[in-house]
């Protein structure tokens, strides 16, 4: 298989297939959209083919056009099409389409310049690819125009492993010390990376390489690629959709919770550690989980843990930012964000508020209920969907004590301080509660310039953060008895 189709899937075979019936088989140029995110490689791809096909491309941008020609575009554009005319093998590339024809507000390009775009298109003498970031912000009579659009995406597992092989080689054509076992465990540290991030990786691996003296650079590579991933912006998790690489939470971060963290553990963490072992058996595992309890109590930073513990991306969702005013629209943003986790692969979709777009209709004007699952629709409920429910409440006196050690390495204490008789005096603290606790004491220290938190600014703190959950006679009683 070619670059594009190894690098870019099917829409990289569908403009291998346009240059190929262009300039090998004599077919009219092709007049195509190419639409992306930044960084997918939409403009490298089309050097590539160029390339491949011995073809010249002649870029349109629109700061060098009004630049040369005093904001005269169409004269501009005119000229370079002239220029193309003169070549045998030709492409026109028109970059940032949306730039020289918005869709909304008063247009200030010149009004010669959709004449001459659609006289180029209509000559069918050279080819016209034209990218865009945004297509829905292109003047329509102009999109029209263009007979196929391609849309390149966050490249997917097997996609961005062939991208890193080429890139790498690209840098390092002599090295011999990576194998291709090693660009493919590389690669699957890159969730999400597009075309520019892999090549902003290896090029600080090759800074490195320099530094280090090192001629193939690829002892370097292998030394610096971690250090080399965390100082890129991931262009790919930069949509709409936010997908993310949380910060680590790993399981000992999170304090008590044991119940739901063994079943998160079973229902969300295996998927990943024991694929192979799921399909032996010939069982398929829960399609999705539903966590469910007071606010504060630590849902969200469970669903990050699950990322972290399954090597996931992290792709958090306000459910009340879907519901949009315009019809379709909450429908296209829904379906967005589930290709957005396809290609950041393996990724977890946490969807907050869950109630306010699913609830049933009995109970659709209880948006705040984030602790009765009975709200939420049954048929999101049933078997194959969020068929799981696991409950995260307010933590116990021991499940305190455990919350309160975690926050101690995170802080300075007294070595005097009892967290045990914290523990037995916080009765409806949930862990972010705890944790104000814990921040405002710090500050009560700080005003006594205490160079540590003691006991008594702890045990003040208290009387100014107080409890988000009132406990129950039943759970009252029953702590008591713990």
């Amino acid at each position: 298989m070619s670059y594009p189709s190894l690098c870019y899937g099917e829409e990289g075979a569908r403009l291998s297939q346009a240059f190929q019936l262009t300039f090998e088989q004599g077919s009219s140029p092709a007049v195509i959209l190419l639409a992306g995110d930044s960084g997918t490689g939409k403009s490298f791809i089309i050097q590539h083919l160029a390339n491949v096909h011995n073809a010249t491309i002649y870029t349109a941008l629109i700061g060098e056009l009004a630049a040369s020609q005093r904001g005269q575009l169409g004269k501009g554009f005119k000229r370079l099409v002239w220029e193309a005319s003169a070549s045998t093998k030709s492409v026109v590339l028109i970059e940032d389409l949306d730039l020289f024809f918005p869709r909304h507000g008063q247009s200030t390009q010149d009004p010669s310049l959709a004449a001459v775009l659609e006289s180029l298109i209509q000559q069918n003498t050279i080819m016209l690819v034209a990218t865009t970031r945004r297509p829905d912000h292109i003047a329509l009579d102009v999109r029209t125009l263009f007979q196929d659009q391609v849309n390149l995406q966050i490249p997917t597992p097997i996609e961005r492993k062939h991208m890193m092989y080429h890139v790498f080689k690209s840098y390092f054509p002599s090295s011999k010390d990576i194998t291709e076992h090693d660009i493919e465990r590389l690669s699957s540290r890159a969730h999400a990376f597009v075309a520019a991030d892999l090549a902003q990786w290896i090029k600080l691996a090759e800074e490195d390489s320099i530094i280090n003296k090192q001629s193939d650079g690829s002892s370097a590579f292998s030394i610096k690629k971690t250090k080399a991933s965390t100082n890129i912006r991931v262009s790919g998790l930069q949509s709409s959709a936010m997908a993310e690489k949380p910060d680590p939470v790993h399981w000992h971060d999170i304090g008590g919770l044991v119940a739901a963290k063994n079943a998160l553990e079973e229902s969300a963490v295996w998927v990943y550690k024991h694929a192979d072992a799921y399909k032996r058996l010939g069982i398929r595992p829960s399609k999705g989980v539903l966590l469910y309890g007071p606010p504060g109590t630590g849902k969200t930073l469970l669903a990050k843990a699950v990322a972290t513990e399954s090597s996931a991306n992290f792709l958090p969702v306000s459910i009340p930012d879907l519901v949009k005013g315009h019809v379709g629209e909450s429908e296209k943003a829904v379906s967005r964000i589930f290709q957005t986790a396809i290609r950041c692969s393996p990724c977890v979709i946490f969807l907050d508020e869950l109630e306010a777009i699913f609830s049933s209709r009995e109970s659709s004007g209880d948006l705040g209920a984030t602790n009765h699952p009975e709200s939420i629709d049954s048929s999101i409920l049933r078997p194959g969907r969020l068929d799981r429910l696991v409950y995260v409440g307010a933590p116990t006196a021991e499940e305190r004590f455990q919350i309160l050690q975690v926050l101690k390495l995170r802080t300075k204490l007294d070595a005097h301080v009892d967290l045990q008789t914290i523990a037995l005096k916080t009765k409806g603290y949930t862990g972010a509660d705890l944790q104000a606790v814990i921040r405002k004491a710090g500050l009560l220290s700080l005003k006594k310039q205490l160079s540590e938190i003691n006991q008594e600014s702890i045990e003040l703190a208290l009387s100014f953060v107080g409890p988000s959950i009132i406990p129950t006679d039943d759970e009252a009683m029953q702590e008591e008895k713990v």
